[in-house]
C-alpha cells in the first residue's frame, strides 16, 4: 500500500499556476516558471504535477500513458480525474520521462468546428526546453517571432503544420521540463529555424 502524498499546499498556489499556464498561452514560445509541489509521485516532473492538479477535475478525462499506479492514485484522489485512452482524453501526459512516446497529434480529439474547445490539451514532460533543435513561431500572442528549441521528435513540426489547416480544430500543447512551462496554441505558426 502506498501514501499518497500531498497536492496543492493552498489556493495561492493554484492561482499562481493557473495564472502562470494562461500567461504561457497568451504567449506562445514564452518560458515561465511555476510553483513547486514539495512532492511529486512517480516520474511526474514538478511542471506536470502542479500542471495536472491545477487543470483537471472529475469532469476531465486524463490519459497517463505508462504512469505506475501511485502516480494514477494521487491523481485521481487529489482530483477526481478519470482515465481515459489518450485518444478519448481531455488532458494527455506523455514524454520520456514517463516512458511513453509522444501521442500522433492527429490521434488526440480534434474538436468540431462548432466546438473546438472540445479539443485535447497534450501535456509534453521533455528534458529540455533550450537544447533542441531551433524553431521560429509566429501568430497570435508574438509580436513578430519567436524562437524556441525544446527537444522534440522530429515528426512534431511536420504534425503541427498539418494541424494547422484544421483550425479552429485542433490540440493545444503545453511543454513542460523540471519547474517550467511553455504554451503552443493551436493558432500558433511552427517552422524549422
Amino acid at each position: 500500500m502506498s501514501v499518497l502524498l500531498p497536492g496543492l499546499a493552498d489556493s495561492h498556489m493554484a492561482q499562481a499556476t493557473f495564472r502562470a499556464i494562461l500567461d504561457a498561452i497568451a504567449h506562445p514560445g514564452r518560458r515561465y516558471g511555476l510553483p513547486r509541489l514539495a512532492q511529486v509521485p512517480g516520474s511526474l516532473s514538478p511542471a506536470a504535477a502542479i500542471t495536472l492538479l491545477t487543470l483537471v477535475d472529475a469532469t476531465t478525462p486524463v490519459a497517463l500513458p505508462e504512469a505506475d499506479r501511485d502516480t494514477a492514485a494521487w491523481l485521481t484522489f487529489h482530483t477526481g480525474a478519470p482515465a481515459a485512452p489518450a485518444e478519448a482524453a481531455a488532458f494527455v501526459l506523455a514524454g520520456p520521462a514517463h516512458g511513453s512516446a509522444r501521442p500522433v497529434l492527429a490521434s488526440l480529439r480534434q474538436g468540431t468546428f462548432d466546438a473546438p474547445e472540445a479539443s485535447a490539451t497534450l501535456l509534453l514532460d521533455i528534458a529540455s526546453l533550450t537544447d533542441g533543435a531551433p524553431l521560429t513561431l509566429s501568430g497570435p500572442g508574438i509580436a513578430h517571432t519567436q524562437t524556441i528549441a525544446p527537444t522534440l521528435d522530429a515528426a512534431f513540426v511536420a504534425e503541427w503544420q498539418q494541424q494547422g489547416a484544421l483550425f479552429p480544430r485542433g490540440v493545444d500543447v503545453f511543454l513542460l521540463c523540471g519547474a517550467e512551462i511553455v504554451g503552443l496554441p493551436r493558432s500558433t505558426c511552427i517552422t524549422e529555424a
